[in-house]
């Protein structure tokens, strides 16, 4: 394989806060063999020239699904899952585009869609996912209109993005199926949702027991739990019961935040799907009681995800973007600025998701790491917002020590 070599290159550091000025970072047979200052010496490469630019690795969002092909929920089950899967490549198409060169599905996502990746059949990022979430009866998987009262499909008690069950029994058994089907994490929700049709924001879910069978089920994989969670209550109990991620975390209080970070957990605030709701709901068909509910939690969104920064909880970046909103993904930068500064807002597309997924060779610039590499066209720590234009700002993005896009005269 090709030796490729970045010359000239601001090559960010670990820590995602400043650079190493005038490198050379070599790539070989898909990743980093060396970070070197000063001109390269080695024949015959193929040269890409950062002068003028950043080079920074592949950007990384942890909360996605990729097969939520509908913000109504009413649509959503009665797309086919061909539907779903042609809006799946669509959507991982436009994430590959936008830099982000890993994905952590936690709904729906499954092996299928990693494979067809993995084979060249659809361009997208590494993609991790949890499979189907875990749901209690009347929970935010559960997405039977109010009115319905007949078991949710059937004896199977599953949708395309859930398992509605009930007890730990129940919980451990969906939980066993879907690790025995690859999946990275389990997902549970902890908190009402503003999809689901029937159960209130406030909406406390599962019980100890339950959540404690997720638990010990990913552990027996040597995997973990992420909780869908957006009360203070929901994030006090998920860090209390060994949960180590959660979504959303949108009215957390200072005291549970204090809580996750104690008990070494994560936050990955989705700030995009909140504003994308409430700034295209309609035109997504969102009906009335999810508009209601995304209208009440807007307001306190920002506030929550300053909390959680402020108490010292490391933060994932996650955007969470169902139907055709999932084109607002790179926004997420945009409203973290207003909280946060720019290196804060790289380290959690970079650092802390690689963290996240427990992958220390991904979201680092750094020998043997994996060749996950962005050329940008200016300085993301001076305007976030470069990463924000839909890769109309990058000059290359590689994948694996393979060029997704390359502009002319980048040699």
């Amino acid at each position: 394989m090709t030796i490729i070599i970045f010359e000239n290159a601001r090559v960010l550091n670990e820590t995602a806060d400043g650079y190493r000025e005038d490198c050379h970072v070599v790539v070989e047979n898909g990743r980093i063999a060396a970070v070197d200052t000063g001109p390269a010496r080695v024949a015959s490469a193929d040269i890409v020239d950062v002068r003028g630019g950043a080079l920074i690795p592949g950007l990384i969002d942890v909360h996605i699904h990729a097969r939520l092909s509908s913000a109504n929920a009413a649509q959503l089950l009665n797309h086919p899952s061909t539907y779903s899967s042609a809006h799946a490549a669509r959507m991982l198409r436009h994430a590959l585009d936008c830099g982000f060169t890993s994905l952590r599905d936690v709904g729906g996502g499954d092996h299928g869609l990693a494979q067809a990746i993995d084979d060249g059949l659809i361009p997208g990022p590494r993609f991790f996912y949890a499979g189907r979430t875990l749901s209690m009866t009347g929970g935010h998987g559960d997405m039977r209109p109010a009115h319905e009262d007949v078991e949710p499909c059937g004896c199977s008690r599953m949708n395309m993005i859930a398992h509605v069950v009930d007890g730990a029994d129940e919980v451990r058994r969906a939980a066993r199926e879907e690790l025995r089907m690859g999946a990275h994490c389990i997902k549970i929700m902890l908190s009402g949702g503003v999809l689901s049709p029937t159960d209130p924001i406030w909406m406390q879910q599962f019980t100890d027991d339950e959540v404690q069978a997720a638990v010990e089920e990913a552990a027996r994989w040597r995997r973990y739990v992420a909780a869908h969670a957006h009360t203070a209550e929901a994030v006090m109990r998920a860090a209390q019961l060994g949960v180590r991620t959660v979504e959303h975390a949108t009215l957390i209080s200072a005291e549970a935040a204090d809580a996750l970070r104690d008990a070494g957990g994560f936050a990955v605030p989705t700030l995009s799907v909140v504003m994308a709701l409430t700034e295209r709901g309609e035109a997504l068909g969102l009906p009335a009681a999810a508009a209601a509910k995304a209208k009440e939690i807007a307001h306190l969104a920002m506030q929550g995800f300053e909390t959680a920064w402020r108490a010292g909880v490391p933060l994932g970046f996650g955007t969470d973007l169902p139907g055709d909103v999932f084109d607002m993904q790179a926004r997420e930068f945009l409203y973290r600025r207003e909280i946060q500064p720019a290196a804060a807002i790289l380290r959690s597309a970079t650092v802390t998701g690689a963290d996240i997924l427990g992958r220390p060779d991904l979201g680092r610039i750094v020998p043997g790491a994996t060749a996950d590499l962005l050329v940008v066209d200016g300085d993301p720590l001076e305007d976030i917002a470069l990463l924000a234009e839909d890769g109309r700002r990058l000059r290359a993005i590689m994948k694996a020590g393979r060029f997704h896009k390359r502009e002319p005269g980048s040699t």
